[in-house]
């Protein structure tokens, strides 16, 4: 697939995981309200990686991924794991705990106990770190032989907007989770494998 197809394509499936939720109804509840809100940033950061990329806007796009992720991490640790007391002061302005005891506190249930995050993390982090801010690695990307310009290879390009797909499609599924909507997170369970195959 040429990468104006691909950009295509990432455009409409962003429209796709939108349209999904839009309108569901979930829980009017604290613990809902405070996750479901981070898994529709991560999924907005989603939608905002796939317009720079199609503007070719590639450092900010690629500064996103860590922050996506992290979206993602918070909405599922506040939806399965925090006290509500937690809940509360998060709805105030509270951080929640730092990224390796979201992890570790989600990977404690059955649902992340293949710690598939963990994983992850321990793989991406200090990329996704150099890429928000603007790291060795990322400022090698602007680097040519000849100038001071963005040089990113078409298949970093693509792994960046994998990556984000994951991210959003697991957020959407996150927020159907919230919503007792079994159909949903099974429908965007397959949408997401019909694309990667």
């Amino acid at each position: 697939m040429n990468s104006s197809e691909r950009h295509r394509t990432a455009g409409e499936y962003v429209e796709w995981l939108r349209l999904a939720l839009h309108e569901r109804e979930i829980p009017a509840n604290d613990r809902v309200r405070a996750a479901a809100s981070c898994l529709a940033i991560a999924q907005d950061h989603h939608h905002a990686i796939v317009v720079l990329i199609e503007h070719r806007l590639y450092a900010s796009s690629f500064a996103l991924l860590r922050i996506a992720f992290e979206a993602y991490l918070r909405g599922e640790w506040l939806a399965l794991c925090a006290k509500d007391s937690e809940i509360r002061r998060f709805l105030k302005g509270w951080e929640p705990p730092r990224v390796d005891t979201l992890l570790h506190d989600l990977e404690e249930p059955p649902a992340f106990s293949e710690q598939v995050l963990s994983n992850v993390k321990q793989k991406l982090w200090s990329v996704m770190c150099a890429y928000t801010h603007t790291g060795g690695l990322h400022v090698q990307r602007w680097n040519t032989v000849e100038a001071v310009e963005p040089a990113y290879a078409p298949e970093e390009v693509d792994e960046v907007l994998t990556f984000a797909e994951i991210i959003a499609s697991l957020s959407v599924i996150g927020v159907a989770n919230l919503a007792q909507d079994e159909d949903l997170a099974n429908s965007v369970f397959q949408r997401f494998i019909s694309r990667t195959a």
